[in-house]
Formats: structure tokens, C-alpha cells, sequence
């Protein structure tokens, strides 16, 4: 009976180890303005300034989101149905819904570093092209030393 019970511990604390960790959606996320705030050292007007510069990101994006969202799931179907035109057609759309979302974050970005000081600018530089990549499989950008 014990034997049972360990092994039941051991199976249900790997199958909750393997689980993927929490990510960090975007700049609304509180971790991201933590990270910030301690990286940079940012005053508490330059926080609420960039909270205010990553809302107003997120509200812009929202939309195009969605329509990206809907795209992809037009595009999944284009691929099982083997329509090539349509697969053509989808694609041509997402690559504009894509270039607006690169565009709304670039600028959100150059709100954001406008606001910093020279030596916080200087730190930011090292990972610009991160925080300027987009999409699912952006690597996080707060912490530096993450390895990523």
C-alpha cells in the first residue's frame, strides 16, 4: 500500500513538472513590467508611461489578433481541403495582417525606448531584435540572463 501511494506521489508530481510553464502574454503581462522595471530600473513615471504605451499596443493588436486567429484556422482547413489558391490567398492575407502587427509593436517599442534614459537605452540595445521578433515562439525578453 505505501509502495502505491509513493509511486502515485512520484507519477502526479512528474506529470506536473512536465507541464509547460505559465507564458507571458505580450506587454500587458505583470511579470513583463516587473522584469522591466527591475532591469532597467525604471521610475515609477516611466512605469506607469510604459503601462500605458503596452495597453494602448494591446488594444491596437486585439483586433488584428483575432482576424490572424481566424486566418489561421481558414488556412488549416485551405491545407486539408488541398486548395491551392485558396492556401495562396490566406497566405497573401496573413503576411498584411502580420506586417501591421510588426509595425504597431516596432512603434509601441520606439514610444517605449523614447521615454528611457541613455543608460537604460543602452541596455535595451543589446536586445532590441528580440523584443522587435513576434509570434508564438518569441523568446522573453525581461530577463536577461534567461538564456535565450
Amino acid at each position: 500500500m505505501k509502495f502505491c501511494s509513493i509511486f502515485l506521489s512520484l507519477f502526479v508530481a512528474g506529470i506536473l513538472a512536465a507541464q509547460p510553464a505559465p507564458r507571458q502574454h505580450g506587454a500587458l503581462g505583470r511579470p513583463m513590467m516587473q522584469n522591466l522595471t527591475a532591469d532597467l530600473n525604471l521610475t515609477a513615471d516611466q512605469q506607469s508611461q510604459a503601462k500605458a504605451i503596452f495597453q494602448d499596443h494591446g488594444a491596437q493588436s486585439k483586433d488584428l489578433a483575432a482576424k490572424l486567429r481566424d486566418q489561421r484556422a481558414a488556412l488549416t482547413a485551405a491545407v486539408k481541403s488541398g486548395s491551392t489558391d485558396q492556401i495562396d490567398k490566406i497566405t497573401q492575407d496573413m503576411s498584411g495582417l502580420q506586417a501591421q502587427m510588426a509595425a504597431i509593436r516596432a512603434k509601441s517599442l520606439a514610444k517605449f525606448y523614447a521615454l528611457l534614459t541613455p543608460d537604460q537605452k543602452a541596455k535595451v540595445d543589446q536586445k532590441l531584435d528580440r523584443m522587435l521578433q513576434y509570434g508564438p515562439h518569441r523568446p522573453r525578453v525581461a530577463s536577461q540572463g534567461s538564456g535565450q
